[in-house]
This record gives structure tokens, C-alpha cells and sequence, in this order.
């Protein structure tokens, strides 16, 4: 499936959770927002078409975690990891999930998940 519509957003700060949701949305997309990892596995599931995490999520599982989490049960789910002081190295990521540092545009997430959904489709 090449199709993304619902996306799993986590992000600890609340004002960069609601700006990506809000653009997100004005994009014609339906964003999913959790505060923590914790939140965000519990939200995962087959309707998420995609999931954008940042790294550095407060007390608990980080965003890393989650990520692998989510790869694990949705292998073919578009994964993109975030941060603005973690640089984590390919081994830290699960494979075909992509890092970009913060800030970010929200365009160069949406094609990075955009292109990852396609290489799973093919």
C-alpha cells in the first residue's frame, strides 16, 4: 500500500506537536499527536498509514524505541526520526526508517515517507 493518510506524530513539545499536526492537516493529511512513546505504541496500529517520531521524548522509552516498536509489528509502515540534539547512526535506526535533524521542513518528511511507502509497495 503507497497510500498515506493517517500519521502517528510524536513530539514531547507540545507547541512543535501542534504546529506539525496543523500543517499536516492544511496538507490534507490526518495527523495522530502523542506526547510520548508510551502514547504513541499504543496508538500504533494498522490504520497508521506512517509514523514521524522525535528522538528525545522525556521520562520513558524514546523515540528510537518506538520506532523499532513499530517496525517490528508494522514492518512495511513509512518510519521518519527526528531530532534537534540527537544524531543517531544507521545502526540506531530500524532499517528503512530516515533521520533528519530539526528543524526540518515538513515537505522533506512527507517525501521521505512518500518514498519509503513506495519501496515497500514495490
Amino acid at each position: 500500500m503507497s497510500h498515506i493518510a493517517k500519521i502517528l506524530v510524536v513530539e514531547d513539545n507540545p507547541l512543535l506537536l501542534l504546529d506539525l499536526c496543523d500543517q499536516l492537516t492544511e496538507l490534507g493529511y490526518s495527523p495522530v499527536p502523542a506526547t510520548n512513546a508510551g502514547a504513541g505504541a499504543h496508538l500504533l496500529d494498522e490504520t497508521v498509514d506512517a509514523l514521524i517520531t522525535d528522538i528525545e521524548l522525556g521520562a520513558g522509552p524514546d523515540g528510537l524505541a518506538l520506532a523499532r516498536l513499530a517496525a517490528s509489528t508494522l514492518p512495511h509502515l513509512p518510519i521518519v526520526v527526528v531530532s534537534g540534539g540527537v544524531r543517531p547512526t544507521p545502526a540506531d535506526l530500524p532499517a528503512d526508517a530516515l533521520f533528519f535533524p530539526k528543524p526540518y521542513r515538513v515537505e522533506t518528511l512527507l517525501g521521505a515517507l512518500h518514498r519509503s511507502s513506495h519501496a515497500h509497495a514495490a
